[in-house]
């Protein structure tokens, strides 16, 4: 496959397909002709298979209905059932990333093949592999990780007519950044100088900004900027919203209680909204209008059309297509950098399933793309564990996808690159309890657009603030878990209202998934989520008598009030944080060039999005993820292309 197929329109084509049947030989299976069908639990929700067999051969399998991620689980839709036809057996290889659906599709079809008579022994016949040599390549900048980060590098060093091999030891594309939440903030783009309204509750975010003490010369010039831009947005008194890089930049450093690099933070805000552009002239389609995501702290955020982070690959993936100075391996896993000399010259990998070694050689640079470790539970409780997050071990679940477990970190310390602000996690609070999955959120107006609840019935933080204080605060309620509110004056009708992951909100409460539930009064909801009606009933009217006079009098602070909920039925789901990024990671310059302890540069390294630790501090504001990832990620592929 020249590429994986990763927008939501594949999923249903691959799920539609009734793959070539296999050619029956000596030994075949003995089971009843026939159409059969099974369903079993997979990562999302329910999944169905349909098996057709002869008397001696599984003729065809098909996914017929699943719920889980787009850009995921596709790979695992497709190849799954394709291996298990060509093999005539279960004993197939999952896809790396994909665990829960390849075991999900596995254990459907043995179902089926029961039903067929089938004889369980036989179904899992080892396949015979043949032997595979080592093999060495060589291409002029070779990209460790195929997420948001390391397609934006490939694109950019391809264009800049560099040969490009990728490595990406999942079986999909994408990383986390095909599992974020569709958004990403930038200053003064078409949506927020067209839909966004500017608030009191907005300036004085500013004129705070303003009045604190600078800190140091940097610090002290960008207030003077802010506040050069701000006064003469107050002279144009047109009604819109403030907005400016350098309040982007600000806003972000003090978010992270300015442990950030401030320059490097500027480079991010100010070259996002071009990278936006750039993205959208591949193809990224945003929805027209601007919002305030969870933890972004600002109406500066842009909503993909397409669920999740799909349009966001699928545009990149659209930047490579036909190039053919770009290749990618699959399922295939780096294991350290290869030096010469004091310069970073390839890299070490390892096919997961044949086990066959591969010598990547780099002509100019070699470019680290693998992402955080929120994922490794070892690495967090080793670097982030502490008195901030006191407990980070493995009952604690993770947004990250499976494969995300900071290998670059490891291989570029290997090397001798220096770490910064490693002990800074963030905890996400609107995570399943269960999964950690953020993708089974309905938001039609964004998460702050929700109320956010304890098992008491009470609010108890601001719903638009940051994500490190709003996780602490879920933690120390009840059970450790929230309750998000919404009404039908928001969610208007959930057959057409749909999830991040573009799921109908009618087919999760139809099917009891992720704890969603309804109930056409308030004080029904109360009784279904057992809550006292009194203290929930009081909430509500609080909230509605804030929006009412205008959003200033919030006990907790919040500052976007923008709608009353008054009418049913009404809608909640449990949320809880999970492990969802990490701060913390390689030092790198402007250049994106790996740095060592003594700020000299390793030659031949780079390093873009969450593998660095160089823009957020100690604390990611929502939808500045993939803010970070197109800057720096493109900065990385420009500059190793040039063997900067």
């Amino acid at each position: 496959m020249k590429r994986f197929f990763v927008g939501i329109s594949a999923a249903f084509v691959l799920a539609a397909l009734v793959l070539a049947c296999g050619t029956p030989g000596a030994g075949r299976l003995s089971m009843t002709p026939g159409t059969f069908r099974a369903t079993t639990v997979s990562y999302a929700a329910a999944l169905t298979v349909e098996v057709r067999t002869s008397a001696d051969a599984i003729t065809s399998v098909r996914v017929v209905n699943h719920g889980d991620t787009p850009g995921v689980a596709d790979p695992a839709i497709a190849l799954i059932p394709a291996q298990i036809v060509e093999h005539q057996t279960l004993a197939v290889d999952i896809v790396t990333g994909v665990t829960v659906t390849s075991l999900a599709i596995i254990n459907a079809v043995e179902d089926a093949l029961r039903q067929a008579g089938a004889d369980v022994t036989a179904l899992y016949r080892p396949i015979r592999r043949p032997r595979v040599r080592d093999q060495t390549m060589t291409a002029d900048v070779i990209i460790v990780g195929g997420g948001g980060a390391g397609l934006s590098a490939a694109v950019e060093a391809a264009a800049a007519g560099a040969s490009v091999i990728l490595v990406e030891k999942a079986g999909f594309l994408g990383g986390n950044s095909i599992v974020v939440g569709g958004i990403v903030n930038a200053p003064n783009t078409r949506q927020q100088i067209t839909h966004g309204v500017g608030t009191g509750g907005q300036e004085s975010l500013v004129m705070a900004a303003l009045a604190a003490a600078p800190i140091n010369a940097e610090h002290r010039a960008m207030q003077d900027t802010v506040r050069r831009e701000f006064e003469e947005h107050r002279r144009r008194a047109d009604g819109r919203i403030f907005d400016s890089p350098a309040w982007f930049a600000l806003q972000t450093w003090e978010a992270g209680d300015r442990l950030a690099f401030l320059n490097m933070v500027y480079i991010m805000t100010s070259r996002v909204r071009d990278a936006i552009e750039w993205l959208e002239s591949k193809g990224m389609e945003f929805q027209d209008r601007i919002s305030q995501g969870a933890g972004s702290l600002y109406p500066r955020t842009l909503t993909a059309v397409l669920p999740n982070g799909v349009g966001f690959i699928n545009a990149l993936l659209a930047g490579l297509e036909g190039r053919p100075n770009y290749q990618y391996l699959m399922e295939t896993r780096a294991t350290s950098l290869i030096t010469q000399g004091g310069r970073v010259v390839g890299v070490n990998a390892v096919n997961n399933h044949t086990g066959q070694r591969i010598t990547l050689r780099a002509n100019n640079g070699v470019i680290l793309a693998t992402g955080g470790f929120a994922g490794n539970v070892e690495m967090r409780r080793r670097y982030a564990e502490g008195d901030f997050w006191t407990y980070l071990g493995p009952t604690v679940v993770t947004s990250n996808v499976g494969t995300v477990t900071g290998d670059g970190i490891i291989m570029a310390r290997e090397v001798g690159a220096a770490l910064n602000k490693m002990d800074q996690i963030q905890l996400l609070h609107i995570c399943n309890p269960v999964t950690g999955s953020t993708g089974d959120i309905a938001a039609p107006i964004g998460l702050a657009g929700y109320l956010y609840v304890n098992r008491e019935g009470n609010r108890f933080i601001r719903e638009d603030g940051r994500r490190d204080i709003i996780s602490q605060a879920v933690l120390a309620q009840p059970g450790r878990v929230m309750y998000l509110i919404q009404s039908a004056d928001i969610i208007r009708d959930p057959h057409t209202t749909y999830t991040l992951d573009n799921r109908r909100l009618s087919y999760m409460l139809e099917n009891n998934i992720s704890g969603w539930v309804t109930a056409p009064t308030l004080r029904d909801l109360a009784s279904v989520l057992g809550m006292p009606y009194a203290n929930l009933s009081r909430t509500i009217a609080n909230y509605n008598a804030i929006v009412d006079a205008g959003g200033n009098l919030d006990e907790f602070g919040r500052v976007v009030f923008t709608h009353r909920i008054a009418n049913g039925p009404w809608y909640a789901f449990p949320r809880a944080p999970a492990t969802h990024h990490t701060m913390g990671g390689v030092l790198i310059d402007e250049h994106t060039r790996v740095l060592r302890e003594d700020r000299s540069v390793i030659p031949g390294l780079y390093a873009a999005g969450e593998v660095t630790g160089v823009v957020h501090g100690s604390n990611r504001l929502g939808g500045s993820a993939v803010a970070e990832f197109l800057v720096f990620g493109r900065i990385a592929g420009q500059n190793a292309a040039a063997r900067r």
